[in-house]
């Protein structure tokens, strides 16, 4: 039996063995998108990451990420490629499909961008009802960076996009490409003169009020919003061990569950 665990790495006939033994097989998919002008773009490297962690820990197979994702609200920043959502809708479908035609049981969707979440949530009650089985998502930020590991790490501090925790995450797993030298401001600034409710809209007298606000709307034109000069590898490193040690025992439990439902 292989020692891999990218389906990418091995033939056919490995991936053939890989499902003869029950493997689960892990799709990572997140975004390229922008985190300020001092971090890379490749969100998705981050759940590439954990996700091959996770996949040598528990037996699992990783299938090759999808590096794009939903990130309409930043598509003005150089390097962002954002996908429509229909486009990411039946990519995902696509993906699923093959897996399951070729006899995986377990299949796992490892996503690393919230912005995915409103496309995947009802593309995998359509798979429910179409091929009668259970595909969850997962978030790798949300196993690694849970409220007791938020409050140990950062207390106080506050979190925000183009910051941290992605900063302290990359800082841990490539270091080498952060460019500290290009940080620069950071903050929230107010829409149509109201204080933003994130992305999603505005709050008006203390009622949420959907909107379609860009990032370069809300920020300065770094688009960080909080302090990008936290960054620690310390930090990144006890959020990445963190997931991988969480899904590694979501994986290892999902794989012991038969996730086949009525259509």
């Amino acid at each position: 039996m292989s020692g891999k665990v990218k389906t990418a790495e091995m033939s056919w006939k490995e991936v053939e063995e890989k499902i003869a033994s029950g493997a689960a097989a892990i799709v990572p998919m997140d975004s390229t998108e922008e985190h300020g002008p001092h971090s890379p773009t490749g969100d998705y490297l981050i759940t590439d990451a954990i996700a091959e962690q996770v996949a040598a820990n528990s037996g699992a197979v990783v299938t090759p990420s999808i590096a794009f994702g939903y990130s309409e609200y930043f598509r003005h920043y150089p390097g962002t490629i954002t996908v429509q959502g229909p486009t990411l809708r039946l990519l995902v479908r696509d993906v699923v499909g093959c897996l399951l035609d070729q006899g995986f049981k377990h299949v796992i969707l490892f996503n690393g961008h919230k912005g995915n979440d409103p496309i995947l949530s009802p593309l995998v009650r359509e798979i429910r009802r179409e091929r009668g089985v259970i595909v969850p998502i997962v978030s790798p930020l949300a196993f690694g960076l849970t409220p007791s590991v938020k409050q140990e790490l950062f207390g106080d501090e506050k979190t925000g996009h183009g910051g941290e925790p992605i900063g302290s995450i990359m800082t841990y797993l490539h270091p080498e490409w952060m460019r500290m030298d290009l940080a620069g401001e950071f903050g929230t600034n107010e829409f149509l003169g109201k204080r933003p409710d994130g992305l999603s809209g505005i709050v008006f007298d203390g009622t949420p009020v959907g909107m379609a606000i860009n990032m370069g709307d809300i920020t300065p034109p770094t688009g960080s919003l909080s302090d990008p000069n936290g960054a620690k590898p310390e930090r990144g490193e006890r959020i990445v061990t963190n997931a991988v040690a969480r899904l590694t025992d979501f994986v290892n439990w999902f794989a012991t569950v038969d996730p086949t439902v009525a259509p």
